[in-house]
């Protein structure tokens, strides 16, 4: 089956009752989390202190009281953060003003990837000459078609210590990924990992308060797979992705190009895909625990369909 979040929005009631399945379904979101946290030493109470700037954040910038931006003690009542804290945390600077600053090497490996300039007849990005000789693409050429503001040796050696590219023997850049994912930047990763879950999350909560046009959030879930098979549909999902993200990079790489000559560059967007696979009884499983079946049983004659989708 497929699955999305659904639209009825329980908003308003949960600021005063918490349902049991919004608490359910947050307490499965954090799973993950405390996990991540645990591992790098985040500990509880710097934790807390994000959870309460959030709160706080959110209170001010998106519940307004006629028009205006609420009070301390609106915010603590919203948020049950205390009005001291509120107070503290309204007069410092957010997190979110030091963002990292997306990478110019991504916009390369972007035009490497999509520009037909600069792969070959399979849609496989080409290996390129370093410098510009002759007619054909070189890795200066593709660097000077986005700024000339950088220069392509400085550029080359970042892209080769994130295990982006690499130079070969001959004198070439050979691009070693098909999406910029830098391999030794743990600060980069982990924007990168913050932005997405951002988004994906923020999906699920637009379509949960029933705000349109909604937002594409489906996925494929199976709980009757071995592992061999979760390899194969592993490998499957990859391939897939592979070709519908070289699709839409040609489509979003021309939309900006006439976005920017129109000078309507206000939205950003972002589109991606996940896969993810843990034992069938594990908690988001939704379900008591399952027994191993070694095969079909007479109740399993019946046609299930290929997997589920929300």
């Amino acid at each position: 089956m497929t699955t999305s979040c659904g639209k009825k929005s329980h908003m308003a009631q949960s600021l005063v009752i918490p349902d049991e399945e919004l608490v359910a379904a947050v307490a499965l979101v954090l799973r993950p989390l405390a996990r991540l946290f645990l591992e790098h030493g985040l500990v509880f109470a710097t934790v807390e202190e994000l959870v309460k700037e959030a709160y706080v954040r959110v209170a001010e910038a998106e519940f307004p009281l006629d028009g205006e931006p609420p009070s301390d003690s609106r915010v603590s009542i919203l948020s049950g953060v205390h009005r001291k804290d509120v107070r503290r945390l309204r007069t410092r600077g957010t997190a979110a003003s030091r963002e990292i600053a997306l990478p110019f090497a991504s916009e390369v490996v972007t035009r490497w990837i999509s520009d037909g300039r600069y792969v070959d007849g399979h849609g496989r990005p080409r290996v390129l000459a370093r410098a510009a000789a002759g007619p054909d693409p070189s890795f200066e050429e593709l660097v000077a078609g986005i700024s000339t503001d950088v220069r392509p040796r400085v550029l080359l050696d970042e892209l080769q210590r994130l295990g982006v590219a690499a130079r070969t023997g001959d004198d070439r850049v050979e691009l070693l990924v098909h999406v910029f994912v830098p391999q030794t930047d743990r600060k980069q990763r982990l924007f990168y990992m913050g932005r997405d879950l951002h988004d994906h999350i923020a999906a699920c909560v637009h379509n949960l308060a029933g705000r349109e046009p909604s937002m594409l959030e489906q996925s494929v879930y199976s709980f009757e797979l071995s592992d061999r098979s979760v390899e194969h549909v592993a490998t499957a999902a990859r391939r897939e992705w592979k070709k519908a993200l070289a699709r839409l990079i040609r489509v979003m790489a021309a939309c900006e190009e006439r976005d920017r000559e129109a000078g309507e560059t206000s939205r950003r967007m972002n589109i991606g895909m996940y896969f993810f696979h843990e034992a069938a009884d594990s908690p988001a499983s939704h379900g008591p625990r399952r027994s191993r079946v070694r095969g079909p049983s007479p109740a399993s004659t019946t046609k299930r369909g290929a997997g589920r989708t929300r």
